[in-house]
Order: structure tokens, then sequence, then C-alpha cells
């Protein structure tokens, strides 16, 4: 869920009357707290202990530079976790990728605070062409010796945070593949290494959790997954943003209900295409990631040609304005 973004914050009467009751009807476990930065919520704090009251685990993403000692206590007694967003491993190039060279050594030293107290869960890294390569095996190593248990990377792409800056910073696929080699054997260490949307020559595409893992906007939309919503508020989308919003948790009291009834791969073939229903791959094969297909203008069911190792990469659809 989203905690705040751009200054608006979800309000902390509400959190407690309408969006933890709705949540826990909707059998959620466990949460995510993101933003913009949760840390700018003035109750941000009490927020994770009304989440921990109601049963639900609760992790935080965030870019480290705000948070206090006091809060990190006040995290760590409350069995919170953190995810940390360290996107390089240099003020250069993590300092000018956030817009603040100084938020380098911030970061870096909130990590080892969090890792210090045992709330370090994982760091959440966007390879960009300000990072030397070499950089992103020296995040793992920090992130291993802090006791992070995951390092998840994931490339900008041409939705969300991404859409302005992906062909300007995205790192060429060469050096994508590069990244992977040097970071994998961190695995034997004992890390989880998470590699998102990087270039796939040759196994078939995972699956989509879209319903499983739903998102709650600052102003109250409840997604089936931000990346589809995010998508479809791209300029090439065939899809309304509404195709993947069902209601708002704070004007509609049957979030539970409505989550129950929307079965995403009921309502959507993600297979629904000659490539698909011809590959031998198709039953093993979870299709790949529908945000990334209605990212490049296709509706739900075309092939994810930037993922599947069976077609070539296809040009993105732009759109077609008529004048006269």
């Amino acid at each position: 869920m989203s905690a705040t973004k751009r200054g608006d914050y979800m309000p902390l009467a509400d959190i407690q009357a309408k969006l933890i009751p709705q949540l826990a009807e909707a059998r959620v476990n466990r949460v995510t707290l993101t933003g913009g930065e949760p840390f700018m919520h003035p109750a941000l704090i009490e927020i994770v202990a009304d989440f921990r009251e109601a049963g639900m685990g609760v992790g935080v993403c965030t870019n480290a530079t705000m948070v206090t000692d006091d809060q990190i206590s006040q995290l760590a007694s409350l069995g919170a976790h953190m995810n940390v967003s360290l996107d390089g491993f240099s003020a250069e190039s993590h300092g000018k990728f956030r817009g603040r060279p100084e938020g380098f050594s911030e970061t870096v030293e909130a990590v080892k605070q969090f890792g210090a107290v045992g709330i370090l869960q994982g760091l959440l890294c966007t390879p960009n062409n300000l990072a030397e390569d070499d950089e992103y095996r020296q995040l793992c190593e920090f992130a291993r010796d802090q006791g992070a248990k995951y390092v998840l990377m994931n490339p900008l792409g041409e939705m969300g945070r991404g859409a302005n800056s992906s062909r300007k910073l995205r790192r060429p696929e060469e050096h994508m593949h590069y990244i992977r080699a040097i970071t994998l054997p961190f695995v034997d260490d004992g890390l989880d290494m998470v590699h998102i949307r990087f270039p796939n020559d040759e196994k078939p595409l995972s699956g989509c959790e879209a319903g499983t893992i739903i998102y709650v906007f600052t102003k109250g939309e409840v997604a089936v997954c931000p990346y589809l919503v995010f998508a479809a508020r791209t300029k090439v989308s065939r899809h309304p943003d509404t195709d993947f919003i069902i209601g708002n948790v704070w004007t509609d009291s049957d979030i539970a209900d409505r989550l129950d009834a929307y079965k995403f791969h009921e309502r959507w073939d993600l297979g629904a295409n000659p490539t698909c229903g011809g590959c031998s791959m198709s039953k093993d094969c979870g299709k790949g990631c529908p945000a990334a297909v209605v990212a490049a203008g296709q509706r739900i069911g075309a092939v994810d040609t930037k993922q599947c190792p069976v077609v070539p990469h296809q040009p993105r659809r732009l759109p077609v304005v008529g004048v006269s």
C-alpha cells in the first residue's frame, strides 16, 4: 500500500477505521508500506503498530534517509522489516540517481543500523547507467554483510517511475547479462538474488500474481496490480486503468467481495495469441508480465515480446492521432 506520495498522506483515522478492517476481511496477512517515502508520514510508527495489532506482518520500503534512531528502535520492537532502495554503491551513482549525493552515506548508515537490530529484509536496486557494473557486486557484498535476506534488481521500464527516464538511464542488455553473472554467485552465500525482467534467452516466462498481491493507492483506489495501473496510464495503452482497479477503500465497504469476484486469470487469457498457442513451452510458461504488454500498446493476451525467447522483440506501438 502507498502510505504517502507527493505530500499526500493516508489519514490515520481512516487507516484504522476503514483500511485495516477491510484488508483483514480480505484475508491479507502481510502488508508493505511504500510511497513516495513512508517516513514522511507523521504517524508511520503508529500505522505499523496498528497493522501488527491486527495480526499482519509489516514491511517498509524506504530510501532510509529520514529514519531516526528512536524509530529504528520502535520498528525493531514491533517486529517490522525494512526494504531499502540502493541504486548504486557510490555517492556519485546512487546520489545522482536519487537527486541527493549526500543520500548515499545516509542510506548506507541506516542499512547498517537495520542490520544491527535484525530488521533488514532486503535491498531494492534499479540498475542504471550512472553506476559502474562492479558497483552491483559491491552492493551485494554489502547486503550479505549486513544480514539482508535478498537483493531485488529491477531495471527501468516504460511505466511508472521509469516512464520518463528509461531510454536515458536504462542499462544496455549486454550490461544486464554481466550484472546478473557477477551477482548470481551471492546465492551461494545465502543471499536470495531476484533479477526482475533481465534479458531472457531461453527460459519459459514466469507467471502473474495480479489479484494475489494487491495495491492500495494513497487516494484509496485498490488495484489488483500497481504495474497494470501504471501501464494503463501510459499514452499507448489500449486498456483503461479501471480494468485493474476494483474499488476505493475509502468509499466502498465491500473490498473483500470485490477482490474475490475479480479473478484475474479467468477474466484475462494471457496466452490468447497464435505464438503462445503453438509454442512447445506454453504449458510450462506463465506468459510473462501483462503490465509490460499493456505498456507496449497491446491488449492483454499478446506476447510479452521483451521477455519471450521465442519471438524477436517488437517495436513499441505508437499512438495515431487524427488532426483533420
